[in-house]
């Protein structure tokens, strides 16, 4: 079993959680620490709980000027997979679909995806079939003006959600002009 330290800092020994550190410094290396200047204070990533329904109630949120882009919750996947028509019975039916097939994704899957891009060069991040890490790659400060150009014709394969992230990148970089959406 791995140990880690859980969204609201406190240690606990299996595999759900926060890959890293507690969720004030996660926040602050994401929102401070590795986003890129052009859209520091745009970006936000929040993370709720419910104590009174347990780790089921984690769900971790990405929003980009105050508009919603992305939840990651085990309880918020199994609804929405459920309304689009998967058939699920167990927590492990989630994790079985593949996520090139879903749209919906766990907060157990956000905090892998979390501490992979943490260990990995961003190249290799921004390169990721999983979407959760281009989403936190593409915002970071390490990727530049080249790559972002080499990126533009990549937007129209990114799943629906994740087209804003890159979008606002690109403009606010000057590598699409406002109005251009690719």
């Amino acid at each position: 079993m791995t140990e880690s330290i859980n969204p609201l800092g406190t240690k606990h020994h299996h595999n759900r959680g926060l890959a890293e550190g507690s969720w004030k410094g996660m926040k602050k290396y994401l929102e401070q620490d590795m986003l890129c200047n052009a859209l520091k204070g745009r970006v936000v990533y929040d993370f709720t709980w419910n104590p009174r329904y347990g780790a089921y109630s984690c769900v971790f949120a990405v929003s980009l000027d105050g508009v919603l882009i992305k939840k990651f919750g085990l309880a918020y996947a199994w609804k929405r997979l459920s309304e689009q028509g998967f058939q699920l019975q167990y927590v492990s039916d989630v994790r079985r679909i593949l996520m090139a097939d879903r749209k919906e994704y766990t907060d157990e899957e956000f905090s892998n995806a979390l501490r992979d891009y943490r260990n990995q060069r961003i190249g290799l991040s921004i390169a990721s079939d999983n979407p959760i890490i281009r989403m936190l790659a593409i915002v970071d400060r390490r990727i530049g003006k080249r790559t972002l150009e080499r990126l533009k014709d990549e937007i129209l394969n990114q799943p629906e959600w994740l087209k804003p992230l890159y979008v606002e990148r690109m403009k606010a970089e000057g590598v699409l002009k406002e109005g251009e959406q690719r």
